[in-house]
């Protein structure tokens, strides 16, 4: 059986964003704090997802510790 839920620490995250635009992602901070949401778009300073109730969460990279998602969510 494999694993569903895939983590990418903050730092080899950028080579994978493209594959994960609009998908559900949770973003954990170096805080503990967690934002789950689409992520809807990206840059070299951060990223930003939108959230159920479509509020927009501006993360930026220096802060975020992991990234995790689900590997069999369609994209």
């Amino acid at each position: 059986m494999s694993k569903r839920l895939i983590r990418i620490a903050g730092s080899k995250l950028l080579p994978e964003l493209e594959k994960l635009r609009s998908r559900e992602v949770s973003a954990v901070l170096e805080n503990g704090n967690t934002y789950s949401g689409r992520l809807v778009s990206y840059d070299q300073a951060g990223l930003i997802l939108k959230d159920s109730r479509d509020h927009s969460h501006d993360l930026a990279f220096t802060e975020l510790y992991e990234l995790i998602y689900d590997a069999a969510q369609p994209n």
